[in-house]
């Protein structure tokens, strides 16, 4: 009898620590997938400083470098990790070739608000609305979203058409990833954020280049290959023989934009 006792007290002990790990991941899981931190003490050479207002008042930090005449210009939409700062290399390489504009998300380092989903589609849809403003159409802006920053890129895609799209790590969606690493949680019942990249993939007409590594182990290559195969417009697909998540060097990045945009989409 107290055999039955204590395993039925076990059970509901356990059954109440678990219904608290999911209550808590259902109210602080924006904490678990947005990681912003650390100060924007310098701006690459050849930039400037904005703030842009987005539709719902919120004030975002951003780096903008004018393009040249004939240049095309890059839409950069950074991971969710750190700030723009740790980008910098990266904006210097592609303002040899390129106008650049990359924004600092609300929540993120010189920006107002708290980071989430829609207010990343906001603030995508306020960085376009800048470039539009200067007469830089969509026809005339390559996007670039690196690990959570190809949820937004891919949202951006799906509702106009670019000159191109390329995404660095990127996944099917959110949920996808997180049912990989919270497999003991009922994460498509309490998930908040789901960047459904594969459900908006056959909606997009732009050309798509896709970059990640097969060792990824924050994003696996599966993620981005299932992606890769669901978009219908002109696509190439660059499978690196190595376990970064984020980190292709500014100099490889430039190359392959730039191969990219010249037309070759064959896979390898």
């Amino acid at each position: 009898m107290f055999q039955k006792i204590f395993a039925k007290t076990f059970l509901i002990k356990l059954a109440l620590f678990y219904a608290i790990v999911v209550l808590f991941m259902m109210f602080f899981q924006r904490n678990f997938l947005y990681y912003p931190f650390g100060k924007i003490l310098v701006i690459p050479e050849d930039f400037q400083e904005l703030t842009l207002k987005t539709s719902d008042g919120v004030e975002l930090y951003a780096w903008y470098k004018k393009p040249t005449e004939g240049q095309k210009t890059i839409l950069y939409f950074h991971g969710n990790a750190g700030n723009l700062g740790g980008r910098t290399d990266r904006m210097i390489k592609f303002a040899n070739q390129y106008g650049v504009l990359a924004i600092s998300y609300r929540g993120y380092a010189k920006s107002e608000g708290s980071p989430s989903q829609d207010g990343f589609f906001a603030d995508a849809n306020s960085a376009l609305g800048f470039l539009n403003s200067k007469q830089i159409s969509s026809k005339q802006i390559i996007l670039f979203g690196e690990s959570i920053g190809t949820g937004v890129a891919t949202k951006l895609a799906s509702e106009n058409d670019f000159a191109g799209l390329i995404l660095e790590a990127p996944f099917t969606s959110i949920e996808s990833v997180a049912k990989k690493i919270y497999w003991f949680l009922p994460v498509s019942l309490i998930l908040r954020d789901r960047f459904d990249s594969a459900k908006l993939a056959p909606k997009i007409n732009t050309p798509v280049l896709i970059i990640h590594a097969k060792g990824d182990k924050i994003v696996p290559f599966s993620e981005g290959q299932k992606l890769f195969e669901l978009f219908n417009s002109p696509k190439k697909l660059i499978a690196l023989d190595e376990d970064f998540h984020i980190a292709s060097s500014p100099d490889f990045l430039e190359k392959s934009i730039k191969e990219f945009m010249s037309n070759k989409f064959e896979s390898y």
